[in-house]
């Protein structure tokens, strides 16, 4: 939704856009408690030294840069989660 003066505006907070290279601390934040400080692929505690945030359906693949869409994870998950999406696009280019 875009509010008079131009600016979008969220109508759930799910949708809320993020930035393309820098998280707010809001933004972390909403994702650690909306995750309970785990992690989205294996329930792992998180440590706030080591967390990642990746998009579940990455941008390139179509996802969105929204919250809703933004996930955190262990450095395991997301090495597997970045595994996969490198594999998903191999793939597809040797098609």
């Amino acid at each position: 939704m875009t509010s008079e003066r131009g600016i979008h505006t969220a109508i759930y907070p799910d949708d809320a856009p993020i930035g393309d290279a820098y998280l707010t601390h809001e933004a972390v934040r909403t994702v650690l408690e909306r995750q309970d400080n785990r992690c989205a692929g294996c329930s792992a505690p998180l440590d706030a030294r080591s967390t990642y945030f990746d998009l579940r359906q990455p941008a390139i693949c179509g996802g969105p840069h929204t919250l809703g869409n933004l996930e955190a994870l262990c450095p395991s998950c997301h090495w597997k989660h970045i595994r996969r999406i490198r594999e998903r696009f191999a793939d597809h280019r040797n098609k």
